[in-house]
């Protein structure tokens, strides 16, 4: 557990993060830090600003979580009806080679976007959210799509291992990987934010995985 002093330290790390972020206006943004858990509130004027500043505090050294509660509060301009974000998802969705063809459903109610359906890979899950993050108009995602990756895939544990080993920014020997079946669970420990997150994605890279289940810890 962290004393008040690391908290204050911390504090300060991750607001001149914030401001240093190209893609961020941190002027209504608000910080509380508690034992390395940080807490981002206030406003920000899009919801692709909202993910950036979560991107920011996960490069921070020292954080140990993050809570979001930022919201997303519209400019009268930026401001559009939920018919016509979903026509531009759609039309943004079927221009995309990535993203397989007539698979993905998108519902969109007060600016909040519902994403529905199946791919085989979670990178083109990714993909979907990303693409959709920029638009004007979008207050929050709710991303439902489901991994459901192709039959064949054998020895998804070591596949695992060896994706995890890839990865300079992460050490291997700190983590443990179970499996079973299609889901992957990964414990031990980890440096930073940013650290769990890569570890994660290497682990959703592997061939069969339908499931990732997180129990890491960030110890700095």
């Amino acid at each position: 557990m962290s004393d008040h002093r690391d908290d204050l330290v911390l504090d300060g790390l991750v607001r001149e993060e914030l401001e240093w972020a190209p893609h961020v206006d941190a002027t209504n943004i608000t910080v509380h830090v508690r034992d390395g858990i940080v807490t981002l509130g206030g406003f920000v004027a899009s919801y692709a600003e909202k993910k950036a500043a979560e991107r920011a505090v996960w490069h921070v050294r020292g954080v140990l979580g993050l809570a979001q509660d930022i919201e997303v509060r519209l400019n009268r301009e930026a401001r559009h009806s939920d018919e016509e974000i979903a026509h531009r998802i759609a039309s943004i969705l079927r221009w995309d080679a990535r993203i397989p063809e007539g698979r993905i459903q998108v519902k969109v109610e007060a600016g909040v976007v519902t994403l529905i359906g199946a791919v085989d890979w979670r990178y083109q899950k990714e993909d979907v959210e990303a693409r959709v993050q920029p638009l004007a108009g979008v207050v929050a995602i709710k991303n439902e799509i489901v991994v459901r990756p192709p039959r064949g895939a054998s020895n998804i544990h070591d596949a695992v291992r060896r994706a995890l080993a890839r990865h300079a920014e992460i050490d291997a020997s700190r983590i443990t990987v179970v499996t079973q079946g299609g889901e992957v669970t990964l414990a031990g420990e980890v440096r930073s934010l940013a650290a769990r997150r890569i570890a994660e994605n290497a682990a959703w890279s592997a061939t069969g995985v339908e499931n990732v289940i997180d129990r890491m810890r960030v110890v700095p």
